[in-house]
C-alpha cells in the first residue's frame, strides 16, 4: 500500500467543491483533442481510469460504463509521499497538466494521472510564497499555503519587513524548476476564505509575491476613486 498524504489543510469534501472555482479563476489548458477508440454507435461507453505512479484521484480508479457524451471532472486529492502530479493522460495522449480538468466522453476512453518521483527531477530547487496585506502592510496575513500537485502545506509565518510593514511566508523544497504549480491560499484573517492562482518555478530559488486585500471598504474605496 502506497504511503500517501492527502492534500493537507483541505478536507477531502472541500478539495472536491474548490473544482469549481479553480476552473473560473485559472482556466484550463488548452483544449486537447482525444483519438475515441471506439467502433460502434452504443448509447453508452466505456471508461477506464487509471494512476501511474503514487497518488490518489477523482474518479477513482477502475472500469464503468458511462453514458456517451458525458462530462466528467478529473481531480488530483493526494499526492504519494516522494512523488508529485505531472500530467494527465487520455487514451495515450497527453490531457493536460493541471490537476483539475473535465472531459466530455465521445468514446470509450483510458484516463491516466501520472505521478512521477521528485527525486527524478533533473533540476530542483525552493519556492517561497510571500503574501502581505496592501491595504493593512502592518497586518501580516494568517493562514496556511499548498502546493496541489505535491500535496504539501505549509503555515504561513509572518516576516517584518520594516518597523510598520509586516509580510508572511511559507517555503517548499524540492520544486522543480521549469513546473508550474497549483498555489492555494488559505487565508485566516483579513477576507477569510481560499484563494488560487498558478506559479511557474522559474529558478533554482524562486520567489512568488501575493498581494492580498483585507476588506471589502478597500475595494469599494478603489473602484469609487478609480485607482
Amino acid at each position: 500500500m502506497p504511503s500517501i498524504k492527502l492534500a493537507a489543510g483541505l478536507s477531502l469534501v472541500l478539495l472536491c467543491l474548490l473544482v469549481a472555482p479553480v476552473y473560473s479563476f485559472m482556466g484550463e489548458d488548452p483544449m486537447q483533442s482525444v483519438p475515441w477508440s471506439t467502433s460502434t454507435d452504443s448509447e453508452y461507453v466505456t471508461l477506464k481510469v487509471e494512476i501511474f505512479g503514487e497518488g490518489y484521484i477523482i474518479p477513482w480508479p477502475g472500469v464503468r460504463t458511462v453514458k456517451r457524451g458525458t462530462t466528467i471532472n478529473l481531480q488530483v486529492v493526494g499526492v504519494g509521499v516522494g512523488y508529485e502530479f505531472d500530467h494527465w493522460e487520455v487514451n495515450d495522449e497527453f490531457y493536460g497538466y493541471a490537476p483539475f480538468k473535465t472531459l466530455t466522453l465521445e468514446g470509450d476512453a483510458v484516463v491516466r494521472a501520472v505521478f512521477v518521483e521528485t527525486s527524478m527531477a533533473e533540476e530542483t530547487g525552493y519556492l517561497v510564497v510571500d503574501l502581505t496585506f496592501y491595504d493593512e502592510p502592518a497586518m501580516a496575513p494568517v493562514g496556511s499555503v499548498l502546493l496541489w500537485e505535491l500535496g504539501l502545506n505549509e503555515t504561513l509565518t509572518p516576516v517584518q519587513v520594516t518597523q510598520e510593514q509586516w509580510h508572511s511566508q511559507a517555503v517548499f523544497k524540492g520544486v522543480r524548476v521549469g513546473k508550474t504549480y497549483t498555489v492555494v491560499v488559505q487565508l485566516e484573517n483579513g477576507l477569510r476564505d481560499t484563494y488560487m492562482t498558478s506559479w511557474t518555478v522559474y529558478d533554482k530559488a524562486s520567489y512568488m509575491h501575493w498581494g492580498l486585500i483585507s476588506n471589502l471598504a478597500y475595494v469599494a474605496q478603489q473602484n469609487a476613486t478609480g485607482f
